[in-house]
C-alpha cells in the first residue's frame, strides 16, 4: 500500500479482518482533487470475529448452556456466578458470507456499492437460511445522500416468527424514500405494503399506499392510503381502514393521538374480528383463544391519567376448552379504577355473570406495578351453568354432563383476596378415558372462606359411591395446598380393556396441586388382569430393530409392559403424582388369559411416581384357584404365587403348579404336573410326571394325541419334537427369522404381481415353524394368499399350499373365501377351504397323513366393538 500525490494506491491487498477474508486493488483519494475506485472481494466460513462489533463481548465466551456440574464449582471458585453467564442463544452468531464491494471517490466522499449473500445465518434468536443483500449509496459517509437498496431472504426465524421468504425494495434520498415489502409466511398466506417513510433525528412517518394480506381464500385490504407519525412523546395515526370482503365480512378503523406527555384522543372500532386468525397472525398459539370480536374502544385524557370506555361483543367464544355461545362485555377506567361487566351466554340462557371494581394503572408512561393493591369488589354468579363448560379446564374428563350453579364475592386487595361463597354442582356425570370409567351421580360443593380455604364436599354414586372431603388452601393461588380425604365404597376405580376392578377403603391427598401425594389402604372388591390385553397395549414393536433383541433372538419385553396408568392425562397435578397406598386383594381377583384362569388373594404395596415414569408394584399374590392350558389341554391349578418384586410396569414373576389326568387307552390313567414360571408377559412351562419311563417327549405327545410318541408316525414325531423345545430360544429364533423372511417375500411379490391386478398378497407359514434340518423356512405348511376387491363391498381370497408334499396334497387350492361388508360395523365371511387350514397347530394338517383332508363350508358373521368413554358406558 502506497500514498501517492494524495491518493492511497494498493496494487493488490489481501488480509484478515474479524474473521473474513479481504482482497482487492485500487485507489481512493485524500483529497476532494484526488479520485479513484477500489474493487474487494469478501468471504469467510464463520461471522463470529464481528461478534465483539455487533454486541460488544469478546470472539470467545463462556455461556451457561451445557455447564457440567464440576465446570459449575469451578466457576463458583473463581468468584463467578454460572447463572449470571450469558446463554448461548443470547450471544448465538453465525453463518457464511461471500460478497464484493466498490468504493469510488475520496475518502469525505465515496460512493459505495455492496453486494453480500449470507448462508445458514445467526444473529442470537434470529436466523435465516440464505440472505440477499445488494446496496448502493452515495455521497457516504453522511446519510444526506442517494440510497438504493434491495433485499431477500428465505428461511427466516425473527423474534420467535417463522417466515418461509420475504423481500424488502427502498429508494431514499435524504432520508426521505419509497419502498415496498413482501412477506410469504407459508404457501397461500402473504402479506405485502407499499408506500413512502421519512426518518428525522426524533421520530418518523410512514405513509402507506397500499397494503392487503392473503390467507388461504380469504383476503385484508387497507381501504384507503394512510399515515403514522411518531416522534419521542406520541404517535398519531391517520385513520387506518382494513376490511375483509366476502360472506364473512370484518372492518377495522383506528386512528388518533396516543401521547406519552400530554393529550391523548384515540378510537378504534372492530367489527367481526376472527380472534384464531389474529393468533395465527402474531404465531401465538397458546394460549387457544377463538370467536368472532366486535370491539370499540376509546381512550381520551392525559397520559398520566387516561379516561378509557370500552364495549365488546364475542360469538362464539373459546379459551383453551372453555366454550361458550355468546361473551359480552363493557368497561370504564378513570382515575385508576377499572368499572367492568362481562356476562356470558349458553344458548339464550345467561350463564355466568360477573362484575366489580379493581383498582389498576393504565397510564401511558412506564410504571412499576399495573395492578394496585388497593380494596377490590369483584363479584361472580352462575346460574345453572353447563358443567362442560365450567370443568373444561379439566381436560381429563370427557362426555361432562351436569350444571353448576355459583355465587362468590372477592374482597380484600390483590395480594391478600378475601373470596366468600359457593359452587354447587348437581346431576353430574363424566368419563376419564385413562381408565375408562364413567363416574355418574356426582353432586358437589365447594366453600370458599375470606381466610382463602375452600372446603370441597363431593359425592359419586355410580358405579359404587366415593366421597371427597377436606379443604384446599389458595395460597398461594397457582399452587394450592391440598388436604383431602378419599373414601370409596365398592367404587369402580378402572376399567381398561386391560384390567377391570372395584375398590373399598380410603386415601389422603396432601402436598400441592404442582406435587401432590397420595397415601392409604384400599380393598380390591374385584379385580381382574386381562394379559392379553395387556401385551398389545404395552407397545407396538418392530422385531426387525436388533436393539429389542438379546440372549439367542428372544425379544426382552420388559422394554414393554411400562404401560403407564395415567397415559394421556397431561397437566400439572398428574404430571407431579406420587402414590404410596397398601393394597389388599381378597378373593374374587383374577389372572385372566387365553391360557390362564387364576383367582388371586394378598398383599401389595402400589408405588408410583408419575414424574420419574415409575410404576411399582411390591407383595406376593397367592393362586388360589383355577386352571391354565398347555398344548390345548387344561390343567387345574394346584397353587403358588404371582410375586411382585418392584419390577417397573405390571409383570411379575410367576409360580404356579397345575396338574391333569392323562387317559391312555390300554392302561391306567396319569397326572401330569405343569410348573407356570417367567414373568406374567413371558411365561415358561415346565412338565413333569411321576410315571416312570415318560420323557418329555411322550408328555407333550400324550397331551397332544392321547398317545406316546412311539405310537406316532414319522411325521408326527417330527412335529412333536418340534414342540418339545416350545419355550426355548432356538424355536424363537427359527419362527422370528421364517417370518422375518416371508413377510419380506410376500411384500416383494406383491410389487411383481401389481400388473395382474391383486390387491393383496400374502405368504405365510402355517402351525410352528420346522427346525432348520428339517424343512428349512420352506415348510409344507407354508401357504400363499392372492386377494382381489370385487366392487367396494365384497372381497375374494383364494389360499394355496404350493409346497405340501404330504399324502393328501391333492388340496394345493387349500381354500376359496369371500369376504361381504353388510354394513360398517357387521361382516360376512363365506369359505370352502380344508378342514384343518385355520388351525393354530398343523399337526392334524395334510403334511402329517393322520387324517384325510376333508373339504368344509361355512359360513361366518363378524361385528366390531370399541373400547372407549363417552356420555354412554362403552359396549362390550
Amino acid at each position: 500500500i502506497r500514498i501517492v500525490r494524495g491518493m492511497i494506491v494498493a496494487d493488490s491487498v489481501r488480509a484478515t479482518l474479524a474473521g473474513l477474508e479481504v482482497s482487492g486493488q485500487g485507489r481512493l483519494g485524500l483529497v476532494p482533487e484526488r479520485s479513484g475506485d477500489t474493487q474487494l472481494d469478501i468471504s469467510g466460513s464463520s461471522l463470529v470475529g464481528l461478534r465483539p462489533l455487533l454486541m460488544g463481548v469478546p470472539d470467545t465466551v463462556v455461556v451457561r448452556d451445557g455447564l457440567t456440574d464440576l465446570e459449575r464449582d469451578l466457576l463458583r471458585i473463581q468468584g463467578v456466578d454460572p447463572d449470571t453467564l450469558p446463554a448461548e442463544l443470547d450471544v448465538r452468531l453465525g453463518g457464511r458470507v461471500a460478497g464484493a464491494a466498490t468504493l469510488s471517490g475520496h475518502v469525505g466522499d465515496f460512493d459505495l456499492g455492496l453486494i453480500v449473500d449470507v448462508v445458514d445465518g445467526r444473529y442470537r434468536q434470529n436466523q435465516v437460511d440464505t440472505l440477499y443483500l445488494a446496496l448502493t449509496a452515495e455521497e457516504l459517509p453522511t446519510r444526506t445522500g442517494s440510497w438504493e437498496v434491495g433485499a431477500s431472504a428465505r428461511g427466516i426465524l425473527w423474534e420467535g416468527r417463522a417466515f418461509e421468504r420475504g423481500g424488502f425494495e427502498a429508494d431514499m434520498l435524504e432520508l426521505d424514500g419509497d419502498g415496498r415489502v413482501e412477506v410469504v409466511r407459508r404457501p397461500g398466506e402473504r402479506y405485502a405494503a407499499v408506500g413512502s417513510f421519512s426518518i428525522d433525528s426524533i421520530g418518523g412517518e410512514v405513509a402507506l399506499a397500499e397494503g392487503s394480506a392473503q390467507v388461504d381464500e380469504e383476503e385484508w385490504q387497507l381501504l384507503r392510503p394512510t399515515r403514522v407519525q411518531w416522534d419521542e412523546s406520541r404517535l398519531v395515526v391517520d385513520s387506518v381502514e382494513i376490511a375483509r370482503q366476502g360472506e364473512d365480512p370484518m372492518r377495522m378503523i383506528a386512528g388518533g393521538v396516543l401521547a406519552r406527555g400530554g393529550e391523548s384522543d384515540f378510537a378504534i372500532d372492530v367489527q367481526g374480528l376472527h380472534l384464531e386468525r389474529l393468533m395465527d397472525f402474531l404465531q401465538l398459539p397458546d394460549p387457544d383463544i377463538g370467536g368472532h370480536l366486535d370491539l370499540t374502544l376509546g381512550l381520551t385524557g392525559p397520559a398520566e391519567s387516561p379516561v378509557i370506555d370500552g364495549q365488546f361483543a364475542v360469538v362464539a367464544p373459546r379459551y383453551e376448552t372453555l366454550e361458550l355461545t355468546r361473551l359480552t362485555g363493557e368497561m370504564n377506567y378513570v382515575d385508576r379504577r377499572v368499572v367492568f361487566e362481562v356476562e356470558g351466554w349458553d344458548g339464550l340462557r345467561s350463564a355466568v355473570q360477573m362484575d366489580g371494581d379493581v383498582a389498576l394503572d393504565l397510564s401511558l408512561q412506564v410504571v412499576e406495578e399495573r395492578v394496585v393493591d388497593e380494596p377490590m369488589d369483584v363479584r361472580i354468579s352462575a346460574d345453572s351453568l353447563d358443567a362442560a363448560i365450567a370443568l373444561g379446564y379439566v381436560t381429563a374428563l370427557e362426555g361432562v354432563v351436569g350444571w353448576v350453579t355459583a355465587d362468590i364475592d372477592l374482597a380484600g386487595t390483590p395480594t391478600a383476596p378475601q373470596p366468600e361463597g359457593s359452587v354447587h354442582l348437581f346431576d353430574a356425570a363424566w368419563s376419564i378415558e385413562a381408565i375408562g370409567v364413567r363416574h355418574q351421580g356426582v353432586e358437589g360443593e365447594l366453600r370458599l372462606r375470606p381466610d382463602r380455604t375452600v372446603d370441597v364436599s363431593l359425592v359419586a354414586s355410580g358405579p359404587g359411591r366415593s366421597e371427597v372431603s377436606g379443604t384446599v388452601l389458595l395460597e398461594p393461588f397457582a399452587d394450592p395446598a391440598l388436604r383431602l380425604r378419599f373414601d370409596f365404597e365398592r367404587f369402580q376405580a378402572v376399567a381398561r380393556p386391560d384390567m377391570e376392578g372395584a375398590i373399598t377403603g380410603g386415601f389422603d391427598l396432601r402436598g400441592s396441586y404442582r406435587r401432590p401425594v397420595v397415601q392409604g389402604a384400599l380393598t380390591v372388591d374385584a379385580g381382574t388382569i386381562f394379559v392379553d390385553e395387556l401385551q398389545r397395549t404395552a407397545g407396538v414393536v418392530d422385531l426387525r430393530d436388533p436393539f429389542l433383541l438379546a440372549d439367542g433372538l428372544v425379544v426382552d419385553t420388559t422394554a414393554l409392559v411400562s404401560q403407564p396408568l395415567f397415559a394421556g392425562l397431561t397437566n400439572p397435578f398428574f404430571d407431579n403424582l406420587r402414590v404410596d397406598v397398601d393394597l389388599t386383594v381378597p378373593r374374587g381377583s383374577w389372572l385372566r388369559s387365553i391360557d390362564t384362569n387364576a383367582e388371586l388373594s394378598g398383599d401389595l404395596l402400589v408405588l408410583y411416581d408419575r414424574s420419574a415414569d415409575d410404576f411399582v408394584l411390591i407383595g406376593e399374590l397367592q393362586a388360589l384357584r383355577g386352571s391354565h392350558r398347555v398344548l390345548g389341554r387344561s390343567f387345574e391349578l394346584n397353587g403358588g404365587t404371582v410375586n411382585f418384586i418392584g419390577r417397573p410396569g405390571l409383570n411379575p414373576d410367576l409360580d404356579i403348579q397345575a396338574s391333569t389326568r392323562i387317559r391312555r387307552p390300554n392302561d391306567s390313567p396319569f397326572r401330569v404336573e405343569a410348573v407356570v414360571g417367567g414373568t406374567l408377559l413371558r411365561p415358561d412351562v415346565t412338565l413333569t410326571t411321576e410315571e416312570t419311563g415318560l420323557a418329555e417327549e411322550d408328555l407333550i405327545s400324550y397331551l397332544v394325541f392321547g398317545q406316546p410318541s412311539g405310537a406316532l408316525g414319522a411325521g408326527s414325531r417330527s412335529q412333536v419334537g418340534g414342540a418339545r423345545g416350545f419355550g426355548t430360544a432356538a424355536q424363537g429364533a427359527v419362527t422370528f427369522i421364517g417370518g422375518t423372511f416371508w413377510n419380506q417375500f410376500g411384500s416383494a411379490i406383491a410389487q411383481e404381481l401389481g400388473a395382474l391386478s391383486l390387491d393383496y398378497v400374502s405368504v405365510q407359514q402355517g402351525g410352528a415353524a420346522q427346525a432348520l434340518g428339517e424343512g428349512g423356512l420352506v415348510g409344507a405348511d407354508t401357504q400363499v394368499e392372492l386377494g382381489r376387491y370385487v366392487g367396494d363391498d365384497l372381497f375374494l381370497i383364494m389360499v394355496l399350499r404350493p409346497f405340501d408334499t404330504g399324502p393328501q396334497d391333492q388340496n394345493t387350492v387349500a381354500g376359496i373365501r369371500v369376504e361381504w361388508a353388510l354394513t360398517d360395523d357387521y361382516n360376512s365371511e363365506f369359505f370352502f377351504e380344508d378342514r384343518f387350514l385355520r388351525s393354530s397347530t398343523q399337526l392334524l394338517g395334510s403334511s402329517s397323513g393322520l387324517l384325510e383332508n376333508q373339504r368344509v363350508l361355512g359360513v361366518l358373521l363378524f361385528r366390531e366393538w370399541g373400547y372407549g368413554a363417552g356420555s354412554d358406558p362403552p359396549d362390550r
